[in-house]
């Protein structure tokens, strides 16, 4: 079935957004729409020049035989000193500090708003690093991990200090934690959740005394 312009453009949008850093030929867009590669051109730089001016990211074209588009989820810099400054001002009070020096961070971090933008802050300093997962320490740092994940278009993997059976065989590291560094801990990473050599983001809920990131 053929589709206007106008439910095109809608269409392409939602899809480029579902899909960062995939490339997308022209051809599929061409197909799928019933439309002219040239129609289809002028569309992805009509969503170029909104992504562009609302913030949101860029389109990248590759020329050839077949063609094809990628989205790019980039945050300019003035955009993330605003939703940091954002951020700094939903976690300052009283109220957050708890026993030990620690700050209440449960409710931002189940806020999909919040999220999103920690997400996209953190996704936009690796866009050109080719990163092949992002990996966090079980159990707080997990949304964070996977909105980030999900902005660079790659996997999460997870590190557990209780490993599942399920898992298969892991790898171990005892490591020292704790602002006195007096306490040993245990995380593990099942084998076949990351490929050796791979390129890792860590990504955490908070540091304190460097220790997890250490191990």
């Amino acid at each position: 079935m053929k589709a206007k312009r106008s439910e095109r453009l809608v269409d392409m949008t939602h899809y480029l957004l579902e899909h960062p850093f995939d490339i997308i030929s022209l051809t599929y867009f061409a197909e799928l729409y019933q439309a002219a590669k040239s129609s289809i051109s002028e569309d992805l730089n009509i969503i170029k020049e909104r992504f562009v001016r609302l913030g949101i990211g860029d389109l990248e074209t590759f020329v050839g035989a077949t063609g094809g588009v990628r989205y790019i989820p980039t945050v300019d810099s003035e955009q993330q000193h605003r939703l940091i400054a954002e951020l700094v001002e939903e976690l300052d009070g009283s109220e957050r500090l708890l026993p030990g020096g620690f700050v209440y961070l449960s409710d931002v971090l189940g806020q999909p708003k919040w999220l999103n933008h920690i997400g996209r802050v953190i996704a936009s300093r690796y866009m050109d690093e080719d990163v092949d997962t992002v990996m966090t320490v079980a159990t707080s740092g997990i949304s964070i991990a996977q909105s980030v994940a999900r902005f660079l278009n790659v996997p999460f993997t997870i590190v557990t200090r209780d490993p599942k059976v399920t898992e298969g065989s892991t790898v171990s590291v005892n490591y020292v934690s704790g602002s006195d560094h007096t306490r040993v801990e245990k995380m593990e990473l099942a084998k076949r959740s990351l490929a050796e050599g791979s390129k890792v983001v860590v990504v955490d809920d908070f540091v304190r005394s460097g220790g997890t990131i250490e191990g």
